[in-house]
């Protein structure tokens, strides 16, 4: 600049000297000016980078071929692999899915967005997970004439949201049972109090070596089994609660059994039931373990039944219970062991896993053993399944003895 202004002094143009000082001026604010949009840019790219990577929700980049040209960390950690593996592979090669490659297709030819939620979704390659359900959204990516060109996927897991309002949706329905049955125990004691009394009148007024003094204690003795399965019932529908006691776990599955002994023998199920007297008591909500046990108690009617339609002498479920040590700690154990159908080799370690069901589609919700595994978790113990597909399940229930859970 000093040689090109002497230049000018020299030759007489200190006129035209002022233009070309502005004309450079102008140049080095454009210089600078792109120096700052530059590394604004490049502030701009490592925050989108750093979101990108970071963000709890898994997000996909595609082309309108549904080809994979970017996906997010936690989308490859989701399916198990490294980012770089999904890139150039089609989406609906790795998961195959008719009714959502119409959905796809749809969103490229409208350039509308799509939005769904808790919609369900099982991984091939990973079967164990059971299925998982997302809230996810499609939006197109468009050029400056309005064109799509490309595709961004989002996820969002909500299994667990699902599996709580699952949960919330079953206790409504047990809240609703416990005004329903205190209502019909209400009619069914009354007239049947007036039963037992009546029968007990024909009793102490009968030969008690009569026939029909042994008929009158017979039903006096089935209004008693009446009234302990309406009693049951009730204690098992009322509204739930937190707490727990101290219980004789025999006592638990004596109710649990008052409540389904009729069905079972229906079924023509042979009970074999071995729990000694002397076991030692548990601490324990008595309601949410009464709920375990009936589910498995369920589970295990299905499926003998699914394996003998009709009485077998090995349709047979066995209920022992025994104490055991757990890791240097005394133990209540409890085995339910059926000769049903069994469960696949492939699947015994999935049933625990939320809306996992071996049941056909209609007949279970997969939520019974997810949700007694959490609670004979939450009691401290632990529940165990062993299966041999077509020949039996066994269920193995264990429960801290009521010293270890309470602090006494």
């Amino acid at each position: 600049m000093k040689a090109g202004a002497h230049d000018y002094i020299i030759k007489g143009n200190l006129k035209r000297l002022n233009p070309a000082v502005e004309r450079e001026l102008r140049e080095a604010e454009l210089r600078h000016e792109r120096r700052l949009d530059k590394k604004k840019l490049i502030e701009t790219s490592e925050l989108l980078e750093n979101i990108f990577s970071n963000i709890h929700i898994l997000i996909a980049y595609m082309d309108t071929e549904f080809n994979f040209i970017r996906v997010n960390p936690l989308y490859a950690l989701t399916d198990g692999r490294d980012p770089k593996f999904f890139v150039g592979k089609n989406h609906f090669e790795l998961y195959p899915n008719k009714e959502n490659e119409e959905i796809f297709r749809q969103v490229v030819a409208t350039g509308e967005s799509y939005f769904t939620y808790a919609k369900p979704f099982q991984y091939t390659e990973h079967q164990e997970r059971g299925v998982t359900y997302w809230d996810w959204s499609l939006q197109p990516v468009m050029d400056n004439e309005e064109n799509v060109h490309g595709l961004v996927l989002s996820l969002i897991d909500v299994t667990e949201k699902v599996k709580l309002q699952s949960e919330a949706m079953q206790s409504a329905h047990l809240a609703s049972l416990g005004e329903l049955a205190a209502g019909v125990a209400h009619e069914i004691n009354n007239p049947l109090n007036g039963i037992i009394n009546y029968a007990q009148i024909l009793v102490n007024k009968m030969d008690k070596e009569s026939r029909e003094s042994e008929i009158a204690r017979r039903i006096i003795k089935e209004g008693d089994r009446i009234a302990n399965i309406v009693k049951s019932l009730l204690s098992f529908a009322r509204k739930r609660t937190e707490e727990k006691s101290i219980y004789n776990i025999s006592g638990i599955l004596h109710d649990a059994l008052l409540l389904t002994e009729a069905q079972i023998l229906r079924d023509g199920i042979k009970l074999k039931v071995n729990m000694p007297e002397d076991l030692p008591e548990i601490f324990a909500n008595s309601q949410q373990i009464q709920q375990v046990f009936l589910n498995v108690i369920n589970n295990s009617r299905y499926a003998l039944n699914q394996k003998y339609n009709e009485p077998d002498e090995d349709k047979i479920l066995e209920i022992s219970g025994s104490e055991t040590v757990i890791d240097g700690q005394r133990h209540v154990r409890v085995i339910f062991h059926d000769k049903g159908s069994g469960i696949p080799a492939g699947v015994v370690d999935k049933v625990i896993n939320p809306f996992f069901s071996t049941k056909p589609s209609g007949k279970g919700t997969g939520l019974g053993l997810s949700i007694s595994h959490g609670i004979i978790e939450d009691h401290g113990g632990n529940l165990k399944i062993e299966s041999v597909e077509g020949e039996f399940t066994e269920i193995t229930i264990a429960l801290p003895e009521a010293a270890l859970r309470s602090g006494r």
